[in-house]
């Protein structure tokens, strides 16, 4: 039996409000963040405020800091919001980083390998790489990261500015 069109529309509307636009990737979420569904949620609400995201010093690139939970507090946490088609200079990571890719996508270089939403990219302390945001849509990624970055021309960065 298909559900009503009603009960249709009120589901589509449902997923689609900020709260739940990300619910299928909660578990992994959960697990890069150490935060519960409804911090979460309440997460993606700020995300759609322009006032809670920041410039970074790499053009096209904003952040949004968040403060993880007790599993997340060694790292700095926050989302990603890149351009399409911005190319994320070479960098080396100082620590471990984790990238969990929400919306959009990106090419690593040198490697080629392509991200897309649900995959996780992990760089262990002392590897460097750059990337480029696939030109279809804007990048929009959760990241944790241990001791920052240091970026070619530009120096070093964490998602907190």
């Amino acid at each position: 039996m298909s559900p009503s069109a009603a009960l249709r529309a009120r589901l589509l509307a449902e997923i689609a409000t900020p709260r739940r636009r990300f619910e299928p990737l909660f578990g992994a979420l959960r697990a890069l963040f150490d935060l519960d569904d409804t911090a979460l949620a309440t997460l993606f609400e700020r995300a759609e405020l322009a006032t809670e995201w920041s410039d970074s010093p790499v053009a096209g690139v904003q952040l949004l800091h968040l403060a993880g939970g007790p599993g997340a507090r060694d790292a700095d946490s926050g989302l990603l919001r890149i351009a399409a088609g911005t190319h994320f200079p070479m960098h080396r990571h100082l620590g471990a980083e984790r990238v969990l890719v929400l919306q959009g996508g990106y090419r690593d270089e040198p490697s080629g390998q392509r991200f897309l939403p649900g995959d996780l990219q992990e760089m262990a302390a002392g590897t460097s790489h750059s990337y480029v945001v696939l030109p279809e849509r804007p990048l929009l990624a959760a990241v944790s990261l241990e001791g920052g970055v240091e970026v070619a021309g530009i120096g070093s960065l964490t998602t907190s500015g």
